[in-house]
């Protein structure tokens, strides 16, 4: 007869394997990933993964869940620890790219993996969705004050764009020793906030866009 285990035992376990399936991730990508394999590596049964994992993706998704709830907890904190709306900005920036750079391959796989069926992973897309929260609540104090004027939504993805694009560049070790990642994403951070903080008058693409017609050259 199967052990029965305490809910304190099997989220320990299910962490224990999301740990492995991590560290296989940042050896060979998603086609490492094996239940069998980390059953292997733990030295049990190869059917004991199965009882906490139906396949690959239900444990893709618990990481990624994993993870992304990590960095809301991140985010979070850091917009409690900071009142000052300008400091905000630069805070969570902050926080976002320490956060990247201190967990490469959780990173990694928050982002790189194929995003999962919502209505499947519910939990997952729940984190996500926290992960991103505390900047878009800030951004929308923001255009609510007019210290910034545009779409909330729009300058939110401006912004998680732009520190993402960096963190890729610098994952992939693209800017080398050329620029700091700090500072390019102080100047970048600095350079959008000027650009939204440019009344509609005289910065008529503040507001939301109605679509960008993209011609073939020739």
């Amino acid at each position: 007869m199967p052990k029965v285990l305490t809910a304190e035992q099997i989220v320990c376990f299910r962490n224990r394997l999301c740990d492995l399936a991590l560290v296989s991730f940042a050896k060979h990508g998603v086609d490492g990933i094996s239940l069998r394999g980390m059953a292997a590596e733990l030295g049990c049964s190869r059917t004991t993964p199965y009882r906490y994992f139906k396949n690959k993706a239900d444990i893709l998704a618990a990481l990624r869940q994993r993870e992304f709830g990590r960095l809301a907890d991140t985010m979070e904190n850091t917009m409690q620890q900071s009142k000052h709306s300008g400091q905000q900005l630069m805070a969570l920036a902050s926080s976002y790219l320490h956060f990247a750079m201190a967990n490469p391959a959780a990173y990694r796989v928050m982002y790189e993996v194929e995003q999962q069926d919502a209505h499947h992973y519910p939990q997952l897309s729940a984190e996500i969705l926290r992960s991103a929260e505390p900047l878009r609540q800030l951004i929308n104090t923001l255009v609510a004050s007019g210290q910034v004027h545009g779409d909330p939504l729009n300058i939110s993805y401006l912004y998680w764009a732009g520190l993402h694009g960096l963190i890729s560049l610098h994952l992939s070790n693209f800017p080398g020793q050329e620029r700091d990642i700090e500072e390019l994403a102080s100047v970048m951070i600095h350079s959008l906030t000027l650009a939204v903080s440019t009344p509609p008058a005289l910065n008529p693409v503040a507001g939301r866009s109605t679509g960008i017609k993209i011609t073939a050259p020739g």
